[in-house]
């Protein structure tokens, strides 16, 4: 919602940079967005190329989703909205980056029901329970820190890290086949 005034002020630069550059502001989230899913994807490359059982493999999807959410702060919150706006924001030239996201859990899902690690398990399922946790999680920091401030929730700020190996215990209890 924020204009292209508001962010060429927040950026130093002049609107017609960010006119120029990315043809508006359309152009720059997209350029953003494919920025944040460029670098996951590599990320995940590099991790389909090691030869892991699928439980290490989910622990290091989870962290480098954490870690993608800690370098972008506001991805977060711009990926809930986008969720909750059916994706009206989303340019189609990201809907193969997001298909590839999916498709490494997928494949993490296929190794371990594979290698008998998991449970059987959707991998729909999987992927909206850690990108669907790690987004509310950092998006609803502000809201989180002023409760904590506040007083109204009487305990020290948690540590992302520390969020971050719950949902990858959380996860191996949960799929772990009996």
């Amino acid at each position: 919602g924020a204009t292209v005034h508001a962010i060429a002020a927040r950026a130093h630069v002049n609107k017609a940079m960010i006119n120029y550059h990315f043809q508006g502001k359309q152009g720059l989230y997209t350029a953003i967005l494919k920025r944040d899913f460029g670098w996951a994807l590599s990320q995940l490359n590099e991790l389909a190329r090691e030869p892991l059982r699928a439980d290490a493999k989910l622990s290091r999807f989870v962290s480098i989703f954490g870690a993608l959410h800690q370098r972008r702060p506001g991805l977060s919150a711009m990926m809930l909205r986008e969720a909750m706006s059916g994706g009206r924001g989303l340019d189609p030239s990201l809907l193969p980056d997001m298909r590839s996201i999916f498709g490494a859990v997928q494949a993490i899902v296929a190794q371990g029901i594979a290698e008998g690690t998991f449970r059987d398990v959707d991998p729909l399922f999987m992927h909206h329970t850690v990108i669907g946790t790690l987004a509310f999680f950092f998006a609803a920091k502000p809201l989180r820190d002023r409760m904590i401030a506040e007083g109204v929730v009487p305990i020290a700020p948690p540590d992302p890290q520390d969020f971050i190996a719950h949902v990858q215990q959380l996860l191996a209890r949960g799929l772990a086949k009996e």
